[in-house]
């Protein structure tokens, strides 16, 4: 009754602002306030007894503070007449307060509800137990929670195949089999559960077929004693009507006596393989040699790295650089690393200051004071010097770069040298190459020599050298003390006999890092039936039948000789109002170029059509990246199926294209442009060679030869505008290999000749992607992104300087080397003064 009165009396003084009326309401408000302030008071002494003050009631604060408030009114008031306060502080604490309070509220609400979710989730997926741990840690001044999980399910398999307590579950996977009866250690069928420091050390012997069940657990590194033998006990209580013993392989003596203590059937990697009944158990145990290698104790050849702490802080300091490691093609013991990219600075390395960097390591080095500065030697060192005798007490002389002989030096010629002190970051990889054996009989240790001879020899152990002597072999390096002169390595794998075509070619390969396996199912199951026809859609233009033009169309395609993938197409039509159409075709995944007649255009083969983005196609195809051309072979980006035929404009077949369509006048003025999808058929397909033959053939007057001689007018148009706006043409030699295609064997390899067919395909795939960036920068102003020639470095330029200085007292650095156009000016300027 009391906030009713309130608001009438608020609503009748705003409507009669009469000042006797409001002091009359205002004492009579005072009043009635007063009457139920005493009535509260006797209510709480009839029902308590006591005269103390009134009762309290709980009020929840803005902030969500809770706290206890004197009971003001006996009745609780309606909604609608609740007073809104406003806070009386609002100082940056309060405001920062208030603020934290609402994210952690909001944090709150937003756990409760992925809460739900998860357990949803969790019920759903046979979960029947799980363990919650939560984690308090401290990160940019803030504390912060982690929580994790740990479930318990009872519907997933074990993962050995076959198993009969598993068959009955919901989620039963295919699995393993077991190892078979073939180790002298395990009296029967058994599955082998690994440490994780096995694994990373000896992950290249668990490829063998030796090795058929293995298990690893996911919480191996903590705690891995008791988890390892825990699971054990599991699986051979699990597989004990299986007849199938588990047994736990560790790295070394020190880890299996712990083992040992709880379960009985463990043993080291090593003698698990030692073990063995199968021949191929040499090759395991030469893989494996590199860890046990232990050289004679002697003087320390190398210096020790310095501390992480310690790089980065004279890298800040500047006293230490990073870089790259690039070892100098004329002497394997000098090296390169340049510290200051934009004016391409390099510091000289040589000999011990190398500090077992491997060519490709990034590196921390150091520069030497100036008196210890040297010079390379411009004589390349052979490697035959290196002819040691090796042993097994004395496996390999430590004789060190500082037993060679030493050159003099000029100090007037001195640059600047540095010196290894930290590794950043290893580029060690599976190296290809040939074992070059031990002198002495009987001997383990042996020298591998990399096929790349910018890599040091390898020292390796093996017992098998009578059969990998004249073997293409591959190691990887494990390791490299300071006191070998040589890394340590170990045997993975033999490719073949030296001298095969095929393992060189595998050789090659692997050296230069091109994937070129098999394509999996899963790229095979993306591909469309052979039987695909392309039909035409209403998103495409059908260009098929043009037949608005004076000159009959005719498209038609210019590769090299013996390609099955066709890439390059030209189409011409000439208008009646004597304005021409050119269409330009180009196959985009390898940016390969497609061509039509005279409108003038181009269209692109249109791969997306097959390749959808995030499939496993189209993965596979951003590993590969190009297609690879060998002598006698090529190595495909994508399966034949598109590459060859169903992406390839071969005559007669309609395929999918996008277009880029110019309206030009006969001197290759551009009028207009078009962008759009369309639907191509090809009329003819012709190699350079035989495009050039119709163009200089005086007889031949049919559809093709008058649109090549036209499309040949057009691009030389196309060539004078853009020299005359500063294009560079810098030449390179083109080497062409002859095959016997029944042999497959080379006959001869001679240099390729230029020819105008060359040229004019070259002028439309020019023209078509400087009309598809100025579409795309047009279109996207602000996040296209486009291909540029860098400004060239001036330092860059200094062997061409140093080559010049000879011939002309032409000073070149004082030309402007900006731009294209001014080094092609400067380059013109100088050859004249060399004439």
């Amino acid at each position: 009754m009391l906030f009713t009165m309130q608001a009438a009396y608020v609503s009748v003084a705003r409507s009669m602002p009469n000042p006797e009326r409001i002091d009359r309401v205002n004492e009579t408000m005072n009043n009635i306030e007063s009457v139920v302030h005493e009535r509260n008071e006797a209510y709480y002494r009839l029902e308590t007894g006591d005269g103390a003050d009134p009762p309290l009631r709980t009020v929840t604060s803005f902030m969500g503070f809770t706290f206890k408030k004197p009971a003001e009114e006996h009745l609780e008031p309606p909604n609608e007449c609740v007073k809104e306060y406003e806070v009386p502080y609002l100082d940056s604490d309060a405001y920062m307060m208030q603020k934290l309070w609402a994210e952690k509220e909001f944090l709150k609400e937003r756990d409760r509800n992925i809460g739900l979710k998860m357990e949803i989730n969790v019920k759903q997926s046979g979960i029947v137990d799980r363990l919650v741990f939560s984690t308090n840690f401290k990160f940019k001044n803030r504390c912060l929670k982690r929580t994790m999980e740990r479930y318990l399910r009872d519907d997933l398999s074990c993962g050995l195949h076959r198993c009969e307590p598993c068959s009955t579950l919901a989620i039963n996977t295919i699995g393993k089999k077991p190892n078979v009866k073939e180790n002298a250690l395990v009296p029967g069928n058994h599955a082998i559960i690994v440490d994780a420091e096995v694994l990373i050390r000896f992950i290249d012997i668990f490829g063998s077929d030796l090795f058929q069940c293995v298990f690893c657990q996911s919480v191996v590194l903590l705690q891995r004693e008791m988890v390892l033998s825990v699971c054990a006990k599991f699986l051979a209580l699990h597989w004990a009507e299986s007849d199938i013993l588990p047994i736990i392989l560790c790295v070394d003596d020190d880890a299996l006596s712990t083992l040992r203590l709880d379960y009985e059937f463990s043993f080291t990697i090593k003698e698990y393989v030692q073990g063995m009944h199968s021949p191929k158990k040499n090759e395991l145990l030469d893989s494996m040699a590199a860890y046990d290698c232990s050289l004679a104790a002697g003087k320390t050849i190398y210096e020790n790295y310095l501390s992480h702490h310690e790089i980065i802080e004279g890298i800040a300091q500047g006293t230490i650089k990073k870089g790259t490691f690039s070892v100098s093609r004329e002497n394997y013991r000098e090296a390169y690393v340049l510290v200051e990219p934009s004016t391409m600075t390099s510091w000289f390395i040589q000999g011990l200051c190398c500090n077992r960097a491997i060519d490709g390591d990034i590196v921390a080095v150091m520069l030497l004071p100036e008196d210890e500065w040297t010079l390379p030697e411009k004589k390349m060192r052979l490697r035959d010097v290196e002819d040691f005798e090796i042993n097994d007490d004395d496996e390999i002389e430590e004789n060190g770069v500082e037993s060679f002989p030493k050159i003099k030096r000029a100090k007037l010629n001195l640059i600047p040298t540095a010196k290894v002190v930290g590794i950043i970051k290893r580029n060690w990889r599976p190296y290809c190459g040939v074992l070059r054996r031990s002198q002495l009989k009987n001997g383990r240790r042996h020298l591998f020599c990399p096929s790349n001879r910018l890599i040091p020899r390898i020292q390796i152990e093996s017992e098998q050298a009578d059969i990998l002597e004249n073997q293409r072999i591959v190691v990887c390096i494990d390791q490299w003390p300071r006191d070998s002169s040589y890394p340590l390595g170990h045997y993975v794998r033999a490719l073949g006999k030296i001298g095969d075509r095929e393992i060189e070619n595998e050789v090659l390969l692997l050296e230069n890092d091109i994937p070129h396996a098999p394509f999996s199912d899963a790229v095979l199951d993306c591909l469309p039936n052979v039987s695909w026809k392309a039909e035409l859609q209403s998103s495409r233009v059908d260009l098929r039948h043009l037949t608005i033009c004076s000159v009959k169309k005719c498209l038609f395609y210019v590769d090299p000789l013996g390609c099955t993938d066709i890439d390059d197409a030209l189409h011409y039509r000439s208008l009646d109002n004597g304005i021409l159409e050119v269409r330009y075709f180009v196959k985009i995944f390898m940016k390969d170029v497609l061509f039509t007649k005279l409108y003038v255009g181009v269209h692109i083969a249109d791969v997306t059509h097959f390749v959808r983005s995030g499939t496993a196609i189209d993965d596979e195809a951003a590993i590969r990246g190009t297609t690879v051309y060998l002598c006698d072979r090529r190595i495909d980006m994508l399966p034949a199926l598109l590459s060859s035929d169903l992406c390839s404009l071969k005559g007669g077949e309609e395929r999918y294209a996008f277009s880029v369509i110019w309206t030009m006048t006969s001197n290759a003025e551009i009028l207009s442009t078009k962008y759009h999808k369309s639907l191509i058929c090809s009329k003819a397909a012709l190699t350079y060679e035989k495009a050039q033959e119709l163009i200089d053939d005086p007889t031949s007057e049919d559809d093709v030869t008058i649109g090549l001689r036209s499309l040949m007018k057009l691009s030389r148009f196309l060539k004078e505008k853009r020299m005359a706006n500063g294009a560079l043409t810098l030449a390179s030699t083109e080497v062409r290999f002859e095959m016997d295609w029944d042999t497959r064997t080379l006959k001869g390899v001679q240099e390729s000749k230029h020819l105008d067919t060359h040229s004019m395909v070259e002028e439309f795939m020019l023209l078509a992607n400087i009309s598809v960036a100025e579409k795309i920068l047009s279109e996207y102003p602000d996040c296209a992104i486009l291909r540029r020639h860098p400004e060239p470095i001036e330092a860059s330029y200094k062997p061409l300087i140093e080559v010049y200085f000879f011939f002309t007292t032409f000073l070149f650095t004082k030309n402007d080397a900006s731009t294209s156009r001014s080094s092609l000016l400067s380059m013109d300027l100088m050859y004249n003064c060399s004439r």
